[in-house]
């Protein structure tokens, strides 16, 4: 084939080097943490493509850039599914470091709960909340175990084998709503298990911590599975049940408040939300043990007993059909169309007014707590 289309002089090789520059355009914040803030951005190529992405600025004060490298080159290995892409990496011309990944269009797990509880209307009218459908749940959770099981069993060489998220939390969980993907984001205090030296430094959001990172013990890939418990736990019932009704401001008061919370048993979220399955509480409660040796270890085997829980009739939610679930949630349609209810199918769809928003009832021993002021996720007496 003639090449004078491009006038190709030579043909490239291994070992050529060479610079194609991109230039970015913010558009919006869209969100601002500790350690930095994310941007809607748009990526021009040299060639003049342009690309929606996200860039995260990193702000926090004196972190070190070689920490930042290092995360940036982590994230980079990091190609899954159910993890938001990494796209590039470097410093504006402000000396700020960014991260540039893929866009996700969609919303993070405190808007989708926002927004299925948001349906809280004058009970005088006869009038409830909604919640979020047991196998949603699941299924974000099972999506979300499917990246941790991957980022547990990176090998980055040199021995440095399985990335620990360490900040597992609503905020970093995203759903894609027009193709139903769910993606974990945000490795920026990750660290390789069993290597670094910061193991043992308490990371990320205090109310979803592990109990052995509030104590400042070793820690491995079971954090994540206990944060990730959390984040399913207050997915089913609202509450998690680490935070009192009245949070304390201070880091110190917010470790303690933990602390002290995790001295009462746990009750599980089918003893706090009416019609919750059993089932998959038990697996959540599975997923809260407070100690190490009764967690369960590993993502894969939390992805095993829910597999069961999600398919055992032989079909489940897809991506799909998370999609659909995210549509009619979003555009507040209680008649889904024909093909939608059959990709749905797994709903209560004959044993629920709205299968698409669940009633949300407190049990009566939950409601008695709520109404005295106590977390109904744990037991009080």
């Amino acid at each position: 084939m003639s090449n004078y289309l491009f006038n190709i002089q030579e043909q490239p090789e291994a070992g050529h080097t060479f610079e194609s520059g991109s230039r970015y355009e913010l558009i919006c914040r869209l969100g601002k943490g500790g350690m930095g803030e994310v941007w809607r951005a748009r990526r021009h190529s040299a060639a003049g493509h342009v690309q929606n992405v996200a860039v995260k600025f990193m702000s926090e004060p004196g972190v070190d850039v070689n920490t930042l490298d290092a995360e940036a080159l982590r994230m980079s290995n990091l190609i899954h599914d159910n993890i938001v892409p990494f796209i590039d990496s470097g410093q504006d011309s402000a000396g700020r470091y960014f991260v540039a990944m893929q866009l996700i269009e969609g919303f993070d797990l405190n808007a989708l709960r926002d927004l299925a509880y948001s349906n809280v209307v004058d009970s005088t009218e006869g009038q409830e909340m909604a919640r979020i459908p047991d196998k949603i749940v699941g299924f974000i959770i099972f999506m979300t175990l499917r990246a941790l099981a991957y980022a547990h069993s990176r090998d980055f060489g040199g021995g440095a084998r399985g990335l620990i998220h360490r900040d597992i939390s609503p905020g970093n969980i995203l759903l894609d709503e027009r193709e139903g993907f769910v993606k974990l984001t945000d490795f920026g205090v990750a660290a390789v298990q069993g290597s670094d030296a910061n193991m043992c430094q308490i990371t990320g959001k205090i109310p979803y911590m592990a109990p052995e990172v509030l104590i400042e013990d070793p820690i491995n890939c079971q954090v994540d599975i206990y944060s990730l418990g959390l984040v399913a736990y207050e997915l089913l019932t609202g509450f998690n049940p680490n935070i009192r009704a009245t949070a304390m401001e201070s880091v110190l008061g917010a470790i303690s408040e933990v602390m002290l919370s995790l001295e009462k048993p746990l009750r599980p979220p089918h003893e706090v939300i009416v019609g919750v399955d059993e089932g998959l509480s038990q697996i959540i409660v599975s997923m809260l043990e407070k100690g190490t040796e009764h967690r369960y270890k590993n993502a894969e085997a939390v992805m095993m007993d829910l597999g069961v829980f999600l398919f055992e009739r032989g079909y489940g939610p897809t991506t799909g059909s998370l999609a659909d679930y995210l549509w009619l949630l979003k555009n507040g349609v209680h008649e889904a169309p024909a093909a939608m209810k059959q990709r749905l199918r797994f709903l209560k769809w004959h044993e629920e007014s709205d299968p698409i928003r669940p009633a949300y009832q407190l049990t009566p021993l939950a409601q008695e707590d709520f109404f005295e002021g106590r977390n109904p996720g744990r037991v009080h007496s």
